[in-house]
């Protein structure tokens, strides 16, 4: 799984567009701020450390191997309608196995893409803040130099302002869209997950030792 890093904060960035957002008493785009700073990035480190774990694991890997180095060993020694019993379960189990690692593998993709949409949903707002203080700090240098109407001012300045909730608002729903699409795929998965197959226990004539004949040692004549 690919490192991610959370974009940092923009200290200055957001403190200049906290300063016109409050000066102007605009609450869409002080309550956009806190949305950003507070909500957007949410609890993705922890989903990520949760979505490691899971794609890391080799609980299942290990036990289909056990069960497969187990059979290897026996067929070079044993024969008999024990060892053909134990035979057809082992690897009856380790295709159950596989086919719910498979779904696992894939709900841990889920989980990724998911944990992606988060960080870039952020980093793409962190970008927009920062263009919005941008705009602002311009139409300041522009208000001195220029010396333009107030009121000029103040609607350019509520104007930017309005394009910064416009657009964390359009990135929010866009990512609302693509998180929707992954939770009919993860509500598709939980289905198959409820339909995990479970390893069937041993036939009988597995633990019946009349069933089971060593294989007779070849000798060179």
């Amino acid at each position: 799984m690919a490192e991610r890093q959370r974009a940092p904060w923009p200290e200055k960035n957001a403190d200049k567009v906290w300063e016109h957002a409050s000066k102007r008493d605009h609450q869409g785009a002080m309550d956009t701020w806190y949305v950003v700073r507070d909500q957007l990035f949410g609890s993705a480190d922890a989903m990520e450390g949760f979505a490691t774990w899971w794609g890391q694991s080799t609980f299942m890997t290990n036990t289909e191997d056990v069960i497969d180095l187990s059979r290897e060993n026996l067929v070079a020694y044993w024969q008999g309608g024990g060892y053909d019993s134990y035979a057809a379960y082992a690897m009856n189990a380790t295709k159950r196995i596989s086919r719910n690692e498979t779904v696992m593998n894939e709900i841990a993709g889920t989980f990724e893409g998911c944990i992606d949409i988060v960080y870039d949903t952020y980093a793409n707002a962190i970008e927009f803040m920062s263009a919005c203080a941008h705009d602002l700090i311009e139409a300041e240098a522009t208000t001195v130099e220029e010396i333009v109407l107030p009121w000029t001012i103040i609607t350019n300045v509520i104007q930017l302002l309005n394009n910064f909730v416009k657009n964390i608002n359009d990135l929010i729903a866009k990512s609302v869209r693509q998180m929707g699409e992954l939770r009919e795929k993860g509500v598709f998965l939980a289905r198959q997950a409820n339909d995990f197959a479970d390893v069937k226990e041993m036939a009988g004539a597995v633990g019946n030792p009349d069933l089971w004949q060593v294989k007779p040692i070849k000798t060179e004549a």
